[in-house]
């Protein structure tokens, strides 16, 4: 192995490595052997950039989590209106759902064995999510489409009640469906009224 490595690429291409084999075979069924066998590297070489497996854990969540947060904001601040914003956001969840690389990843995240993946991810993203769903119940309480006090508590609501889709066991096939019904609950919740644009 030459001696100029660039470290960035090598942590990612170790990151990569572990994002495929959690989706293949789980996070409790990858050990740091695998790890390096996927990435083509020393065993020692995995320790000069991780503590542990965990470690690579929260690297792949953060990865995800990125990638996530990236296609949301950029999706949702392309809306004009809070509403459409709002419709926005479910669909870009919708489409992650339905597309087939993330079809694999969210049922990959949701087998039993992958559980701490899937929590970390929630944990990494929703705290995220809330300053942008804030910021659209805001906007849509001055345009007056939204009749809510605080802004803050419906964002939790909201992202509340998107979650909770997943929490109650809907199959990934059906989740888009069941998204842009609770997208709808929520506006409702939030005041608005009339069909959808």
């Amino acid at each position: 192995m030459p001696r100029n490595v660039d470290r960035e690429a090598r942590r990612a291409e170790l990151v990569s490595a572990a994002a495929t084999l959690f989706a293949k075979r789980g996070v409790a069924n990858t050990v740091v052997s695998d790890i390096v066998k996927a990435a083509g590297v020393a065993q020692g070489t995995f320790y000069l950039y991780f503590d542990s497996k965990d470690d690579a854990v929260l690297a792949v969540v953060a990865r995800i989590a990125a990638a996530m947060m990236d296609e949301v904001t950029a999706r949702v601040e392309a809306g004009t209106s809070a509403v459409d914003k709002m419709h926005i956001l479910s669909n870009v969840l919708s489409d992650a759902a339905a597309e087939p690389d993330a079809f694999d990843l969210i049922t990959a995240m949701h087998r039993p064995e992958n559980r701490a993946l899937h929590d970390r991810l929630a944990e990494d993203v929703t705290p995220r999510l809330v300053p942008l769903v804030e910021s659209i119940i805001e906007q849509g309480v001055e345009e007056g489409a939204f009749r809510v006090s605080d802004a803050r508590a419906a964002a939790w609501f909201v992202l509340g009640g998107l979650r909770s889709v997943e929490l109650a066991g809907t199959a990934a096939p059906d989740m888009p469906a069941a998204l842009a019904r609770a997208a709808e609950f929520a506006l409702r919740a939030l005041g608005c009224e009339g069909p959808r644009p």
